[in-house]
């Protein structure tokens, strides 16, 4: 068991290895940045700043984004910014060009210093432009929804959830109701894009990776499950699953979920794993309690709890005990 356990997490380390890079996600407010970003200070370039943002990663590993502003003379022109707290998707209101990933030179009469330039700072997308349409993708700015995508929290979510597909496509949505906040969009290969158009809200900022790196986020996939199955198994034996003990905590009990009367088909009363208690969600049943059953009158075979004797009033039909049936029948 530790074998085949020591085997598949040397294998996930393999596939994690895979070479991730920055990536330009968008020209965003710097006003915006200011307020919300850590770890201010003044760097020489963009690729300082990210450099230095890379670095804090060592005391925080949750920070993911650089932002940089070029053309300041005076004060902070690079932050760095976490998962969770990305810059929301107002921040997007000026556009950009459609390829440009240099946002101090827009070309629409703007100042400089006025957008700050953002990068995800480890990931195996490139950003490829802007497209105003996609095939089969409808956006309702009413409710803030995305018909043929999904709703995430930031760029770094819709590469996560995409990672085992060729093509991400981010989108900032701004609801026309002020009520709803503004979020943003994602679709992973969808089945047409539109022509090449401005990057702004409402615009899907389109990237792709290699087919090596999305068969490898698969891999990645597979083996944390069968990492995560190893694990539930490593406490008990054979075909054995740890049981969380109700009441007493920080304990389990070795069950078999095919054969057991009070954790019969999984744990009547959640998991056990080498993290601790899973969750308290049952995924099995306690045949004691199935309806109508006399005390002693039921078991489990083959992981499903079956009836066999019921108490007055109640009819035995397919192995379970049915109220009233034979004043009916």
């Amino acid at each position: 068991m530790l074998s085949r356990l020591f085997v598949i997490v040397s294998a996930l380390a393999f596939l994690s290895s895979t070479q991730a890079a920055s990536t330009f996600v968008g020209c965003v407010l710097q006003a915006t940045v200011a307020l919300t970003a850590d770890y201010a200070t003044r760097t020489a370039s963009q690729s300082a700043c990210n450099t230095r943002c890379i670095g804090q990663r060592a005391q925080n590993p949750s920070i993911q984004y650089s932002y940089f502003v070029a053309g300041t003379l005076l004060g902070n022109n690079c932050y760095c910014d976490s998962i969770g707290s990305y810059t929301a998707a107002s921040a997007y209101i000026l556009p950009s060009g459609d390829t440009t990933t240099d946002c101090s030179a827009l070309g629409v009469g703007l100042n400089l210093g006025l957008l700050a330039t953002a990068t995800d700072l480890t990931t195996t997308f490139e950003f490829q432009g802007c497209t105003n349409t996609l095939t089969g993708v409808v956006i309702n700015l009413a409710q803030g929804t995305i018909l043929g995508g999904a709703i995430v929290q930031d760029p770094q979510a819709c590469f996560q959830r995409c990672a085992g597909n060729l093509n991400a496509y981010f989108i900032p949505i701004v609801p026309s109701i002020t009520a709803i906040a503004p979020t943003y969009g994602c679709v992973c290969d969808p089945s047409g894009p539109g022509a090449l158009g401005a990057c702004g809200l409402l615009t899907f900022f389109k990237y792709t990776h290699s087919a090596s790196a999305s068969q490898q986020a698969q891999a990645r996939k597979r083996a944390q499950k069968a990492l995560e199955s190893e694990r539930r198994k490593s406490f008990c034996p054979g075909k054995m699953t740890s049981c969380l003990i109700p009441g007493v905590e920080d304990s389990w009990e070795c069950v078999d979920p095919q054969s057991d009367l009070e954790s019969c088909g999984g744990c009547a009363h959640g998991e056990y794993t080498s993290d601790g208690p899973s969750n308290s969600t049952a995924t099995g049943l306690d045949c004691t309690n199935m309806p109508g059953v006399l005390r002693g009158g039921s078991t489990c075979t083959n992981g499903e709890c079956v009836a066999f004797a019921c108490k007055r009033k109640w009819t035995l039909l397919d192995g379970k005990c049915v109220r009233g049936l034979s004043k009916v029948m």
